[in-house]
């Protein structure tokens, strides 16, 4: 009997299973596109998974450096509260790999907005001269009161040239 129970659960799993294998590898091909980066509309068309296996491929250390980090700026596009907890530890920690911390920080911007605002003004104030580049970057999309006016108070204590100009270009709205 016991034989028969294991053999049906096998079998009621491994429809799940081939689905979750078919919608990783869709995905990582999503992740292998160079040329034109995958959009919301073409990560939301993949369904309801989505963004729970974005979530596990940001974290699997075995995938390549730069399909981790599209993973990474693709789960702006689904934010939950995971998705942010994990984007802000990325950006909070100076350990963390500094394309990753990029990645995390245009994610929060697009997928929170004015939401992410401590996280992105964090950034902002971080030693990676091109952490503070991305949140400079990030504040201009988001393009509300609250981000145009973090944007102009870093422009008044900044001392690096290109962050200056990131800065000055995301207040003019270009």
């Amino acid at each position: 009997m016991r034989t028969f129970v294991v053999m049906l659960l096998a079998v009621a799993l491994a429809p799940s299973a081939r689905a979750d294998e078919a919608l990783r590898t869709k995905m990582i091909d999503l992740l292998s596109a160079y040329e034109e980066p995958p959009s919301a509309a073409d990560w939301r068309a993949l369904g309801a998974g989505a963004g729970a296996e974005l979530y596990s491929l940001a974290q699997d250390t075995t995938l390549s450096h730069t399909r981790r980090a599209g993973a990474v700026y693709a789960l702006g596009f689904f934010p939950t509260d995971a998705n942010r907890a994990f984007l802000a530890g990325l950006v909070a920690t100076d350990a963390s790999d500094a394309l990753l911390r990029r990645k995390a920080v245009y994610a929060l911007g697009a997928g929170w907005g004015d939401g992410a605002l401590s996280e992105l003004t964090g950034a902002l104030s971080a030693p990676d001269t091109q952490l503070r580049v991305a949140a400079a970057r990030a504040l201009g999309k988001v393009g509300t009161p609250s981000a145009r006016a973090a944007l102009q108070a870093q422009l008044g204590v900044e001392a690096d040239a290109s962050v200056r100009t990131t800065l000055s270009t995301a207040l003019s709205g270009k």
